[in-house]
């Protein structure tokens, strides 16, 4: 019973000490949303836009399949540019300046847009 007893004391504390003793710190990451510069990096060709300091991108498959109203207007596009580095709320690749954008009944994070003479799902890329 003795040697059960040690046995255990040993291992609990060769755990604690191994524990104490690691060199691996705790790391935190956090992730925030895409700026325009990381998403035309990737995709020079990207029609995008900025609202509410949030990137909204066109041609997302899945929103194409989701079926949204047009509700209120919330906004204009103020300029367009193709500048990656250039980009504030307001701005787009590719919508030309005093189109207007439109939220949706169903979902917070697809905004639409008149273009070309239909409705257009711009989706809000989010964190992660």
């Amino acid at each position: 019973m003795k040697k059960v007893v040690l046995l255990c004391a040993f291992s609990i504390i060769s755990v604690w000490m191994l524990a104490a003793c690691s060199n691996e710190s705790d790391m935190q990451s956090t992730s925030e949303k895409p700026t325009a510069s990381e998403v035309l990096g990737e995709d020079s060709t990207a029609d995008i836009f900025q609202f509410n300091d949030t990137i909204y991108k066109s041609d997302v498959e899945w929103t194409e399949k989701t079926e949204v109203t047009q509700n209120k207007k919330v906004g204009e596009i103020k300029r367009m540019t193709s500048d990656k580095d250039d980009f504030d709320n307001g701005t787009a690749t590719k919508l030309s300046k005093g189109t207007v954008i439109y939220s949706t009944k169903e979902r917070n994070d697809i905004l639409l847009v008149s273009f070309k003479g239909k409705l257009k799902k711009y989706v809000a890329l989010g964190e992660g």
